[in-house]
Order: C-alpha cells, then sequence, then structure tokens
C-alpha cells in the first residue's frame, strides 16, 4: 500500500514539473470558452441546417434539402455573387485609401495629431449610427447629397441611391469603406513608424528616389502588415450585418443582399432557422479558404525573412 502511494506520489510530482501538463493546464479555461463559444455554435449550426427548423417548433430531419433549396434558386448565387463583390472593393478601397492617408499622416506637418483624430472619427462611430446618418445622406427627396449636387447643378432631378439597381451597391460600398478606413490607417500608420528611418537615409544616399524608397524599402517592410489587416477586414466586412441591412436589406431586388443579410431574414424574420444555417454554412468555405491563403502568405513571408 505504502509502495502504490509512494507511486501515485511521484506520478503526481512529475506532472508538477512537467511543462506539458502546466501549459494544458494554463490553456485549459481558453479552450473552455472556445469550446462553448465557438465549437458548440458551430455544429449547432451544422445541425440545425439539415432540419426544416422553424423557430418555437421541434425540427423535423431533412438532410441536404435546405442545401439544395439554396443551390436550385436563383437567388443564393446572386447573393454569393453579391457578397465577393462587395468584399473585394471594400477591402481594395479601404485599402487604397488606408495606405494613402497613412503615408500622408507619417509625414511631419503641424497639427498632424488634430489630422488623426478627425481621421479617426468615423471608425469610432457604432457601424448602426454611420448606417442610419448615411441613411439620411442619400435620401431621395431631402438627402444631403442629392440636395447639395442639385444646388451645385451636376444633378439635374434627384437620385434614389440606395434603389438604383446600378448604383446601390456602389453606395453601400461607400458607406462601408467611410466607416472602416480608419482601420486600415492606424495599422498602416503603425507599421510606417516601425520602419527604421536608417534605411530611408541609407536609401536616399545610394540615390534612390521617393517611388523606388516606398517600392524597395515601405512595400516590403509593411509586408506582414497589409496580409494581418487585409484578412480582419475581409471577415469583418463579409459577415458583417449592419450596414447592407439597415441601408437596403437586401433591395432592390437582391442586388445589395449579402450573405449574412440573407440568412439573417431566412431565419430571423421569415423564422426559417434551417434553411438560414445552411446558408451561412455554405459562405463558411470561402472565409476559410481565405483565412488559409492569407496564412500561408504570412508564414511564407516570415520564412524568407
Amino acid at each position: 500500500m505504502a509502495v502504490q502511494e509512494l507511486r501515485i506520489g511521484d506520478r503526481w510530482e512529475r506532472l508538477a514539473h512537467s511543462q506539458v501538463f502546466l501549459a494544458y493546464l494554463f490553456l485549459l479555461p481558453t479552450l473552455v470558452v472556445l469550446a462553448g463559444v465557438v465549437v458548440y455554435p458551430f455544429f449547432s449550426a451544422i445541425w440545425i441546417s439539415l432540419q426544416d427548423k422553424v423557430a418555437g417548433l421541434p425540427g423535423k430531419w431533412i438532410w441536404t434539402a435546405n442545401y439544395a433549396e439554396l443551390l436550385r434558386s436563383e437567388t443564393f448565387p446572386l447573393v454569393f455573387y453579391n457578397t465577393l463583390f462587395y468584399t473585394v472593393f471594400a477591402v481594395l478601397i479601404k485599402f487604397t485609401v488606408g495606405l494613402t492617408a497613412a503615408v500622408v499622416l507619417n509625414q511631419e506637418r503641424p497639427l498632424n495629431g488634430l489630422y488623426r483624430t478627425i481621421l479617426f472619427l468615423p471608425w469610432a462611430i457604432p457601424t448602426v449610427l454611420a448606417s442610419l446618418n448615411w441613411l439620411w445622406v442619400y435620401d431621395e427627396f431631402n438627402g444631403m447629397l442629392n440636395v447639395v449636387l442639385m444646388r451645385l447643378g451636376l444633378l439635374s432631378q434627384p437620385v434614389a441611391w440606395l434603389a438604383e439597381p446600378h448604383v446601390a451597391m456602389w453606395a453601400v460600398i461607400a458607406v462601408v469603406v467611410w466607416n472602416g478606413t480608419p482601420f486600415y490607417t492606424m495599422h498602416f500608420l503603425a507599421g510606417l513608424q516601425a520602419i527604421p528611418q536608417e534605411l530611408y537615409d541609407a536609401a536616399e544616399v545610394d540615390g534612390a528616389s521617393t517611388l523606388e524608397q516606398f517600392l524597395y524599402i515601405t512595400i516590403p517592410s509593411m509586408r506582414n502588415v497589409f496580409t494581418i489587416t487585409v484578412m480582419l477586414s475581409s471577415v469583418f466586412t463579409s459577415t458583417s450585418v449592419v450596414a447592407v441591412h439597415i441601408l437596403t436589406n437586401g433591395a432592390p431586388a437582391f442586388r445589395t443582399d449579402i450573405v449574412p443579410n440573407f440568412a439573417f431574414n431566412l431565419a430571423l424574420v421569415s423564422h426559417r432557422l434551417g434553411i438560414g444555417s445552411a446558408a451561412n454554412i455554405l459562405f463558411f468555405p470561402m472565409l476559410v479558404a481565405l483565412i488559409v491563403f492569407l496564412s500561408r502568405q504570412l508564414l511564407r513571408q516570415k520564412s524568407e525573412v
């Protein structure tokens, strides 16, 4: 008996001094939280997507019928294309404007702190409030945009910015760009300030122009920042439902609808939880592919360094 107790004591002593055991012990709270807020909801969504589930009633097991209905419909492919279009152009414009603003703000000038504060204000405004303000700006009859353009003589009659099929998506993208560009500017400005000034001084001594310094010093030094920022922003942009839901709710004729808003309307407005979950599950592989691609780019860049 004493020998057995001694062996148990030795095992506990080894575990207490084991780095692997301590690592898992400290990770346990994080793993429990992840299981509760990520893993369980994800598999629960898959489970619900395989049912004919209406809010408040038991679900009926229908296997992949929800997925087949979505793929056969004319609406879902359009919504999926809209999501890609919306995400790609919103991220591209935010990247371009954010990098330009960061380069400008990185230069020393009077009142630079004030300029930075003003530029970061749109990001501090909640997306709900920003979308509601832009809803008034775009109003066809008394919106600020139409009033200003008509008084300047650039328009002869009001434009329904959020109702015109060829204009509405760009109007929504403009709001997302206005609200999200400071996120890029903040990250890019921090990245620019982390580049040693000695690199630019040495390049200038060697006769490199400003454009050459930007191409061969700034861009390579900022690759990791670019990758992380684009990855985070792509996920945030493609999964955010607020701007689209408030501005157009997918109108006109699903021309501005994106998958998260489409799934929201199916699940919570039409009370079809099963097919709403299926829409999100079909959208999930696109996000995974994007994250895997950008993560590999980031790891490859680190290995090259």
